[in-house]
C-alpha cells in the first residue's frame, strides 16, 4: 500500500463538516480569522486543529411557529436546515510596480440539509453564487470572480451522510473541510470545497478523529471540479488525496493534535500542533501553543524532488476583553511551505502573506479588543504587524517584508438584523526594494455578511 512510499511516515489526517462563524485569535491564521470575528479571550478562541474537530452550533429559525408547527412531522422533516447566506464583497489593491486589481461582487450560499431518515441517513447540499457588481478587465485577479471578472454558479455541496455506528458517521461526495492545508479558505466571495468519501468520529469526550479520501476540488473562484493533483498545479493528472488525523484533549484546556495529508505522487505533508490554557482570573488568562509542519515530495514527484519544514511558536494573554499576541515561524531553507488545497494554518499567516519563503523568519505582534466590556456588543477588531527576513544573497534571496493589517467587526446582536455582520479591512505590504521582485501594496475590503436561518 501507499505507507512504503511515505518515508516511514504515518497516512494519518482529518476531516471535518461543516461549521458556522466561531470567534478565533486575531492572530489565528487567516483561512480561519478571514471567516470570523475575534473572540474576546484565549480561552474561547479555536486554534486549526480545535477548529478540525468543532461541531457546528444550530442558530434558531428566524420562523419560530413554523419550526414549532414542525416538530409533529418525522425527523427527516423535523430537522430539515434551510440558511441562506447572502454576501457583499468588495476588494481594491493597490500594487507599487505592479498592476491594481478590483471588483465588487454579490451573492453566497443557500443551503440545505434534511434530518435523519431513520437515525441513519441525512442529506445535504449548497447552490454558490457570485455577480459581478463591479471590475473591469484590466483590475482582474480578486478571486472574488472567475478569470475575465466573469459572474458564476455552481452546486458546491452535495451529500450523502449515513451513521456507521453510533458514534461514526460517513459523508459522501461534495462536502467542505476545516482542516490546516485542506480547507474551505472562505475568505472571498465563495469557499473551497471537495468531493471525498469521509469517516469522521467527533462525539467522544476527549478525542475526535477522521479519515477521507478526496478526489476533486473546486477552488474558490471557480465552477468547476478537478482532480486535486490539477488543483495543485499539474495539468492533465487525475491523482487524488488521502488523509487521517486526530485531536486529543488531555485535560481541559490542554489540547494535542496531528494530521498527514498525502498527495498522491506529488508531497507527504504531515502537521502537528498543541496548546495550552491557564486562567489566573476571571479577567486573565494566558495560552501558549506551538506547530510544526513537515513536506516532502513521493511517488512520482509531479512537483520536483523537495523536503522542507516550517514551525511556529505563540504566546497570547487576554485581560478583559483585549488579546495581546506574539508569534514566530522559521522555514527551512530547502524550500518554501506549499498550500494548493486551501489556506495555510501557520500562525504567520495574515491578510496577504503567508511568511513561508525559503529561509524566512517571521514574527507578529497582534492586538485585539472585543468591546462588550465598554457597552458595545457586536463590535470587535484587532491589529497585526508582521515581518520577515529571507536572505539577501544565494539561493533563497528574496525581499524582506512588512505587513500591517486593521480589521473592524460589528455583528448585530439582535433583532431583524441579527446575524448580520459588516467588516472593513485594510493590508500595508512594505518590501525591501533593494530586491527584484519587490512589490508595495495598499489592500482594502469591505464585507458584509449575513446568516438568515430560513428553517
Amino acid at each position: 500500500m501507499m505507507c512504503s512510499t511515505i518515508n516511514g511516515r504515518y497516512y494519518l489526517i482529518v476531516i471535518i463538516l461543516l461549521t458556522p462563524i466561531r470567534p478565533v485569535h486575531a492572530t489565528e491564521p487567516e483561512y480561519l480569522s478571514g471567516e470570523q470575528p475575534v473572540a474576546p479571550s484565549v480561552e474561547q478562541a479555536l486554534g486549526p486543529i480545535e477548529e478540525a474537530f468543532t461541531p457546528e452550533v444550530r442558530r434558531p429559525s428566524i420562523f419560530p411557529q413554523l419550526r414549532e408547527r414542525m416538530k409533529v412531522a418525522p425527523p427527516f422533516w423535523r430537522d430539515t436546515e434551510l440558511i441562506l447566506l447572502p454576501r457583499l464583497y468588495s476588494l481594491n489593491r493597490i500594487r507599487d510596480g505592479a498592476t491594481d486589481i478590483g471588483a465588487i461582487a454579490l451573492g453566497g450560499q443557500f443551503r440545505y440539509r434534511s434530518g435523519w431518515w431513520h437515525d441513519r441517513i441525512k442529506i445535504g447540499a449548497a447552490w454558490f453564487t457570485s455577480q459581478k457588481l463591479h471590475g473591469s478587465d484590466d483590475k482582474d485577479g480578486t478571486l472574488l470572480l472567475q478569470t475575465g471578472q466573469q459572474s458564476f454558479s455552481v452546486t458546491g455541496e452535495a451529500y450523502l451522510e449515513a451513521k456507521i455506528s453510533k458514534d461514526i458517521r460517513a459523508r459522501l461526495y461534495r462536502q467542505t473541510f476545516d482542516v490546516p492545508y485542506v480547507n474551505r479558505q472562505d475568505s472571498r466571495m465563495l469557499p473551497n470545497t471537495f468531493e471525498a468519501y469521509t469517516l469522521i468520529n467527533d462525539r467522544l469526550k476527549n478525542i475526535a478523529f477522521g479519515i477521507s479520501h478526496v478526489t476533486k476540488m473546486k477552488r474558490r473562484n471557480d465552477d468547476k471540479f478537478i482532480y486535486i493533483s490539477e488543483a495543485a498545479g499539474f495539468p492533465g493528472t487525475k491523482e487524488p488525496l488521502t488523509m487521517l488525523g486526530a485531536r486529543y484533549t488531555l485535560q481541559e484546556g490542554i489540547t494535542i493534535g496531528a494530521i498527514n495529508q498525502y498527495a498522491w505522487e506529488f508531497m507527504n505533508n504531515f502537521y502537528a500542533e498543541g496548546s495550552a490554557v491557564w486562567r489566573f482570573s476571571d479577567d486573565l488568562a494566558l495560552k501558549l501553543a506551538a506547530q510544526y509542519t513537515d513536506q516532502r515530495s513521493v511517488g512520482n514527484e509531479l512537483g520536483g524532488d523537495f523536503d522542507t519544514y516550517v514551525y511556529g511558536i505563540k504566546a497570547a494573554v487576554s485581560y478583559r476583553y483585549a488579546t495581546l499576541t506574539l508569534t514566530h515561524t522559521s522555514t527551512d531553507d530547502n524550500s518554501g511551505i506549499r498550500s494548493p488545497f486551501g489556506g495555510y494554518p501557520g500562525y504567520l499567516s495574515i491578510i496577504i502573506n503567508d511568511f513561508n519563503r525559503a529561509e524566512e523568519q517571521g514574527w507578529l505582534l497582534g492586538l485585539s479588543y472585543d468591546f462588550t466590556k465598554v457597552r458595545l456588543p457586536g463590535l470587535s477588531g484587532f491589529i497585526n504587524f508582521a515581518k520577515g527576513n529571507t536572505p539577501d544573497s544565494g539561493t533563497n534571496v528574496s525581499p524582506d517584508q512588512d505587513e500591517l493589517n486593521v480589521t473592524v467587526d460589528y455583528r448585530f446582536q439582535e433583532g431583524p438584523f441579527e446575524g448580520l455582520w459588516l467588516r472593513a479591512r485594510a493590508a500595508f505590504i512594505d518590501q525591501d526594494n533593494d530586491v527584484i521582485g519587490a512589490v508595495d501594496l495598499d489592500d482594502y475590503r469591505i464585507i458584509v455578511n449575513y446568516e438568515v436561518p430560513i428553517l
